[in-house]
């Protein structure tokens, strides 16, 4: 075996009998091939960068650009409204909107080279999208921080009797921005608290507010915010009334939700979902009389006839301008009645949607929406097949003493969440007729 520490020449390589000049041709022929390599190199390396990144050439503005349609939308109402969090979940703070979102595909991009980095780090329109959460206290400082003066939203939690560690004051950094702020939601919203921090945010849009089991009467009447979701709040609720144009409600007793649709004389939107039927608040006052809502577009109530609030609003509620109504029942069977007939009489000819949920085989509701000749959208939400199959025959049928179908300005049915498939031929011959 050659000993490893010895010199030996191998073919094609110069040993110490070479003459000089033979080995100086050699080093010269071996530094060309180098040079030869490093060239082909540099041509590779910038074919392969022109093929795989044009937008290493854009100008920074264009990346931008590019990286916007990356982020998601932020969608607040409908992640912090009264579709956002399932009813079981909402005591145990396993709502939806107690989850943080992050901004993954952000801390991607800013990986791939220091341009994409510059650019992720020094938009400001790129940070508007996420919601600044006091669930993550780094993810809202750098929200704050690199978002510029850009307006944003924020979600902030309020000490309560679950989460007495918590500081009665907001995050200094987040009361810095207060002015920016343009939509926020409370957890464990009190009066206390409003009271005394509400003020600073002075450019609300939307505010949500998420209550507890505590029964304090809820007073919001120093904010100037006019859209306003309103989750489990088991008291009394005091509003700027003549300020407010949207109302969402939810898991709210229904005496206290029919006392302020009464109030809030300049709304344009209401809605009541999942209210509390059996819990009665002291001091509700009801209405006596009928009451006008004259801007009222959207309107939508869970129905229970058997609820004494239930029948006063079927009663005495009038929206001349009515546009679309989101009528649901809270029972399989809701019975003909003197306040049902009243409200149906007094729905205006401007109502141009009907959207339906959970009406049963027993229900003969549809019945009340024939006389509306301007209906155009329908929607039917977790309906029995039986009072579907009725939905069709009525559509296919012609009004007495009128060559016209029911609804002659139909243009559209949506059926969602259906626990029943269609009875397809039915279908078809409800639209042939229609359209013969």
């Amino acid at each position: 075996m050659p000993c490893p520490y010895c010199l030996h020449t191998t073919p094609g390589t110069s040993s110490a009998f070479t003459p000089e000049k033979d080995i100086d041709a050699e080093i010269e022929h071996i530094e060309d091939l180098i040079s030869s390599l490093i060239a082909a190199r540099t041509r590779l390396r910038k074919k392969r960068n022109e093929l795989r990144c044009p937008i290493y050439s854009l100008p920074p503005e264009i990346v931008a650009l590019i990286f916007k349609f990356t982020c998601p939308s932020l969608n607040f109402s409908r992640r912090y409204g009264i579709d956002a969090v399932v009813p079981s979940q909402i005591f145990l703070g396993l709502g939806e909107s107690d989850k943080v979102i992050y901004p993954r595909t952000l801390g991607v991009l800013s990986t791939v080279s220091a341009l994409w980095h510059s650019v992720v780090s020094s938009t400001p329109s790129l940070w508007t999208s996420f919601v600044a959460n006091d669930m993550d206290l780094h993810l809202m400082q750098t929200v704050l921080a690199r978002s510029g003066n850009l307006p944003i939203s924020a979600s902030i939690t309020t000490p309560d009797v679950v989460t007495p560690h918590l500081s009665t004051v907001p995050n200094p950094n987040l009361l810095d921005h207060a002015a920016r702020i343009r939509m926020l939601h409370v957890r464990y919203a009190s009066s206390t608290w409003l009271k005394a921090h509400i003020a600073s945010f002075i450019h609300l849009e939307l505010l949500s507010l998420q209550g507890n089991v505590n029964r304090e009467e809820l007073v919001l009447v120093g904010s100037s915010c006019t859209r306003l979701v309103l989750k489990n709040f088991v008291c009394r609720i005091f509003l700027s009334w003549s300020k407010i144009q949207v109302l969402h409600l939810t898991l709210i007793p229904v005496g206290v939700c029919l006392e302020m649709l009464q109030r809030c004389t300049n709304l344009i939107e209401f809605k009541v979902q999942r209210s509390h039927t059996s819990t009665v608040v002291e001091g509700v006052q009801l209405p006596s009389s009928s009451f006008i809502l004259p801007r009222l577009e959207v309107f939508e109530w869970l129905v229970n006839g058997e609820n004494p609030a239930d029948c006063l609003m079927l009663q005495y509620t009038y929206m001349p301008v009515l546009k679309t109504l989101i009528w649901s029942e809270s029972h399989s069977n809701l019975p003909p009645s003197g306040a049902l007939a009243t409200f149906f009489k007094r729905l205006p000819s401007t109502l141009s949607t009907v959207e339906m949920q959970s009406c049963t085989h027993h229900s003969g509701i549809f019945s009340y929406f024939w006389k509306f000749p301007h209906v155009e959208d329908l929607v039917f939400r977790d309906c029995a097949g039986s009072f579907m199959d009725g939905v069709f025959s009525s559509l296919g049928a012609v009004v007495e003493n009128q060559e016209m179908p029911t609804l002659p300005k139909l243009k559209s049915i949506y059926i969602g969440n259906s626990p029943f498939r269609l009875d397809q031929e039915n279908v078809l011959q409800t639209f042939r007729r229609r359209c013969s």
